[in-house]
């Protein structure tokens, strides 16, 4: 009971930091890298304390550190100096971490009933969640966002990209590898929305 009730209340808490992309709007590149060294500086130093170890999983009590809640900021941190001027696409990408990877593990501890066939850890209603949670978190970012970085934001690419990013993350989070969901989930939504990044106004249009 105590792992399980630590657990959600890190889902919470890595669901609600995503609330900082919104800052995204009015920051600059660096501005925001600075505010992501300090978040991980705060996780490593500052919230094990204040959290008094509650939420910590076992093997982070083991190790002596919480190694997940580290990634969170730095991951964040890599998006931003990997896509300086599109801050745009950080904020959808850390949407999609925060609210799809949180909504996932939510959803699958209390209504996961059919498991991943490649992964029969993960459940699809917890990919079902993640898709859809991060999906709207990843559009509704890249929409705050995008007009203090791009004048006229192609509607297109606000609404299509995050949808799809959220898509490939939400798969990406079901691979059995050992790296860390906090790092691949980024990782992943951060390539898929630059790729299509790269396709322009018109050729969205000429799609239609």
């Amino acid at each position: 009971m105590t792992r399980g009730y630590s657990e959600f209340r890190r889902k919470l808490l890595h669901i609600g930091m995503g609330g900082f992309a919104l800052l995204l709007r009015w920051l600059t590149w660096q501005q925001a890298a600075l505010c992501a060294v300090a978040s991980l500086l705060f996780n490593l130093l500052v919230l094990p304390r204040l959290s008094g170890g509650s939420l910590n999983r076992p093997a982070d009590q083991s190790r002596g550190y919480p190694i997940g809640i580290l990634f969170y900021p730095l991951a964040v941190l890599l998006l931003i100096l990997a896509f300086p001027s599109r801050l745009d696409m950080v904020a959808a990408a850390w949407g999609i971490l925060a609210c799809g990877d949180g909504a996932a593990t939510i959803a699958g501890r209390a209504w996961g009933r059919h498991p991943v066939p490649w992964q029969p850890q993960k459940s699809l209603e917890g990919l079902a969640a993640f898709v859809v949670f991060g999906g709207i978190a990843g559009v509704m970012l890249a929409w705050w966002t995008a007009p203090a970085v791009i004048p006229r934001p192609p509607i297109e690419f606000i609404v299509v990209a995050p949808l799809l990013a959220a898509v490939a993350a939400g798969l990406a989070e079901t691979v059995p590898i050992q790296l860390d969901d906090n790092l691949t989930v980024p990782a992943v939504a951060g390539a898929t929305l630059w790729l299509l990044g790269l396709v322009t106004a018109d050729v969205w249009t000429v799609a239609q």
